[in-house]
């Protein structure tokens, strides 16, 4: 209404036909009525998917008309019924103003989609498992051949047994052949997974039990291919994924409406907070330089969604070459597990404490959170090496992308032991709701002040 109002006086001043708006309180009601009208309208047509969906610009076009036409038929039935005055022709530019500012918000959103996608960022990775057949040819090329396709890593063999030997369709696409049934825990510990898929003769969940609690332990969600008569005995959960039909078993699943609002507002929010920090940002940058010289950050990295290796950044708080001396103070590590930490770390500098003790050290993860390798809220990426060490219902954690602060961190940080902070990861994820992350970000606020578990 602001971009509106102030349209509406440019153009007065310009054309004879503009009238001089009423005063403020005369039409106050519309106004305050038009934002959560046009939130529930946005989720009433799905809007809030536009980008996790990357619906083209056709469909966006046609969603962003509906939301208009309702919106206005909804605000003229309150102007009657509350006798509320208002120019039309400032009824008119609201309507211009939101639609354009809203189809260039998800514009802008898809082109960046499609960005993140064409670096690998968020295309779905999936191992199938079973024998060549005419199912999985089906489901190669429905999966390949969109318009954002995914990446099929190849296919784990499984025993013929008692279905008879696999004669592959003459057209079926190449996939390589990665293993057997009984590699697929360590293909699941080795290399980023997003969802396994099982196709006959493995498509049975009584036969491959081993397989499937592996999955479990590990946050990856497993499909089992049916055929579309089963579908209304199917348990305990039936999908359509790349236009082929699956019974699924989703570890703790998530509101996608939910997540796509999450990982929407992420980059909104690391940006906003990037401007406002950005003096403090420079000040830091500053005091590196003066006292400990190039570089400024320090990058590593570290294991992201379902293992993705990212390059994570912190404020440089060593000396130059400290990773080069940490299998000496190997001894010295007082965190249980693989994670390697050191209270009083003789490799950080006088300005890296006061950066560790003050969190400012994490600052630039903004940047990552920025870039979509972060979110503001998840469970703490760990280093590559370390990440690999962990093993079995540990590695769900993995499940979420990881955030700069999460109950781990408001719960104690370095004064929790390392099983109770796998727990606590699990416990997040397995909890999730957007409520959640909002109690995480205000928690952190006093932890962050109070230098609570710090070192």
């Amino acid at each position: 209404m602001w971009a509106a109002s102030n349209l509406h006086a440019w153009l007065q001043s310009r054309l004879s036909g503009f009238r001089v708006p009423p005063g403020f309180d005369q039409y106050a009601t519309l106004v305050y009525l038009a934002l959560p009208l046009w939130l529930v309208l946005i989720a009433a047509f799905r809007l809030h998917l536009a980008v996790s969906q990357r619906i083209g610009q056709a469909e966006l076009l046609v969603r962003l008309l509906k939301v208009h036409v309702l919106g206005l038929a909804v605000l003229s039935v309150v102007q009657f019924t509350t006798h509320a005055v208002i120019n039309r022709s400032l009824i008119a530019l609201f309507m211009l103003a939101t639609f354009v500012a809203m189809h260039l918000q998800r514009t802008i959103m898809l082109v960046w989609a499609q960005y993140q996608y064409a670096r690998g960022i968020g295309r779905e990775r999936l191992l199938l498992v079973g024998q060549p057949s005419r199912r999985m040819a089906e489901l190669v090329r429905a999966a390949t051949q969109r318009r954002y396709p995914a990446q099929l890593l190849g296919y784990l063999e499984a025993p013929v047994g008692d279905a008879g030997l696999s004669v592959p369709p003459s057209d079926m696409p190449a996939l390589p052949c990665i293993g057997k049934l009984a590699d697929l825990a360590r293909v699941l510990h080795d290399q980023p997974v997003d969802h396994v898929m099982f196709f006959p003769p493995a498509n049975h969940p009584d036969r491959v039990r081993e397989q499937l609690l592996a999955c479990e332990a590990v946050g990856v969600s497993a499909s089992f291919s049916v055929d579309l008569v089963q579908l209304a005995d199917a348990m305990p959960r039936v999908t359509t994924s790349y236009d082929h039909a699956f019974v699924t078993f989703d570890v703790s699943p998530k509101r996608t409406d939910a997540l796509a609002i999450k990982y929407g507002l992420d980059p909104i929010l690391a940006g906003l907070a990037i401007l406002a920090l950005s003096p403090l940002l420079l000040v830091i940058t500053l005091c590196v330089l003066v006292t400990m010289g190039r570089p400024v950050f320090f990058g590593q990295l570290r294991g992201g969604l379902f293992g993705r290796p990212f390059r994570m950044l912190k404020f440089r708080s060593m000396q130059r070459g400290a990773e080069d001396q940490r299998s000496d103070l190997a001894s010295s590590n007082e965190m249980s597990g693989p994670v390697f930490k050191i209270k009083d770390d003789p490799r950080v500098t006088s300005l890296g404490r006061v950066l560790r003790r003050t969190s400012l050290d994490e600052l630039p993860q903004l940047f990552n959170v920025l870039t979509g390798s972060m979110s503001l809220v998840g469970p703490r990426p760990l280093p590559v090496d370390e990440q690999a060490q962990i093993q079995g219902w540990q590695r769900r954690r993995l499940a979420m992308k990881p955030g700069i602060t999460c109950l781990w961190q408001v719960g104690g940080r370095n004064n929790v032991a390392f099983v109770d902070w796998m727990m606590l990861d699990l416990k997040y994820i397995d909890e999730w709701s957007l409520w959640l992350d909002l109690q995480i970000l205000l928690r952190t606020i006093p932890v962050v002040l109070f230098s609570r578990g710090a070192s």
